[in-house]
């Protein structure tokens, strides 16, 4: 898909703020409102903008620990994977989950309340999934970037 300046400035101002005014967006971007707006439907029909949700502070509910799971599957037949990946889409507390290159098979995103809990969601729910045979945990000392913006080059 091709974007030109006025694309990429109406992009970057929805990645800072998606509740910004159409009024200021367009300001930003140099057009006047209603060519933002038809741009801003064209990209949102265009599939380039999914959607739009609230950034919460995991730490202000109460989930004080970021935990990365590398998971391998014991075989690949499609029944495994297919128990594995809707027992992951099940679980509240896994917040992302990619099938990777590697050792392992999946690198999964938990939180948890703290180690306690994660300890809990690991080994009465991740090692139970059928079909699962390895897991490792990396728990997150510090985040050091969390951007959520994309480059738009």
């Amino acid at each position: 898909m091709h974007l030109d300046a006025f694309d990429r400035a109406i992009i970057r101002s929805l990645q800072e703020d998606a509740r910004m005014p159409v009024a200021q967006v367009a300001e930003r971007a140099a057009l006047s409102p209603t060519p933002v707006s038809r741009r801003i439907k064209r990209l949102e029909d265009d599939g380039l903008i999914l959607g739009y949700q609230p950034v919460l502070d995991a730490r202000r509910l109460g989930f004080e620990l970021d935990a990365y799971v590398l998971i391998n599957l014991d075989g690949h037949s499609d029944e495994n994977i297919s128990r594995f990946e809707q027992a992951i889409q099940d679980n509240a507390y896994v917040i992302a989950c990619h099938a990777v290159t590697g050792d392992m098979d999946y690198l999964v995103h938990v939180i948890a309340r703290d180690v306690e809990h994660l300890s809990q969601i690991t080994l009465k729910s991740l090692v139970r999934i059928p079909g699962v045979r390895d897991v490792k945990s990396i728990i997150v000392l510090e985040t050091i970037k969390d951007a959520r913006a994309l480059p738009l080059e």
